[in-house]
């Protein structure tokens, strides 16, 4: 578990009492309190650095993931994620030391690199399978197989390093379980030691059994 480290307490400060001095202009009037944009921006960082999202993270969220532009292709990520980072540098503690790369982080990894979104976007088909040949003069060679879900990627991108594994995040990180040609998927951290324990119970012995494993189905591309 990480801790929370000074400038989270400053993120705080600056979403419920005064303002810089820089900040002031989007006050209400005769307020102290950082309103509008900024305070969303402050609150949509703190929020997006921990899996612990009370409902007051709601409105910050929900701004945070409208943001969207589009091409002729579809969703832009590139330019979604230069608009996502310019909101969240709109919070007055974003050009405190070490909060540009933070920032950078977030908008790069925000919604891509939890359990959910990597188990369906890299969601594919594996192959337990074993072959049995039959007949004495003449053998033939029968595949018993059968398809398994699984997730290929198996390693994190280095931009969802960069998100979960920083020094201020709390409690972000996922593992991946077993293995991408045995059903492999990703969880929560705090769920891997349970989840790998299972995954190894429903393995274990099958390659004693004769089983094989495989990316490709072995009766259209020879098993390899």
């Amino acid at each position: 578990m990480k801790s929370h480290t000074p400038w989270v307490v400053a993120l705080v400060f600056a979403c419920v009492t005064t303002l810089p001095a820089h900040a002031q202009q989007t006050t209400t009037s005769g307020s102290n309190v950082l309103t509008g944009i900024p305070r969303l921006a402050c609150e949509a960082t703190l929020c997006l650095s921990s899996s612990l999202r009370p409902g007051e993270c709601s409105p910050s969220l929900d701004h945070y993931f409208d943001i969207r532009k589009y091409n002729k292709h579809g969703l832009d990520w590139s330019a979604t994620v230069s608009a996502r980072r310019s909101f969240l540098s709109q919070c007055p503690a974003s050009d405190d030391p070490g909060m540009s790369y933070r920032i950078d982080a977030i908008s790069r990894g925000a919604g891509k690199c939890d359990a959910e979104f990597l188990n369906q976007t890299y969601a594919d088909t594996a192959y337990k399978w074993r072959k049995r040949d039959y007949g004495d003069d003449s053998v033939q060679t029968v595949y018993e197989v059968h398809p398994l879900p699984t997730v290929t990627l198996d390693q994190l991108p280095t931009y969802c390093v960069a998100y979960n594994d920083h020094a201020w995040t709390y409690e972000l990180s996922v593992r991946y379980v077993g293995r991408p040609t045995m059903g492999g998927h990703w969880v929560k951290t705090e769920e891997y030691e349970a989840a790998q324990a299972k995954w190894n119970a429903e393995h274990s012995g099958l390659w004693a059994k004769g089983w094989s494993f495989s990316l490709r189905d072995p009766r259209h591309r020879g098993g390899s």
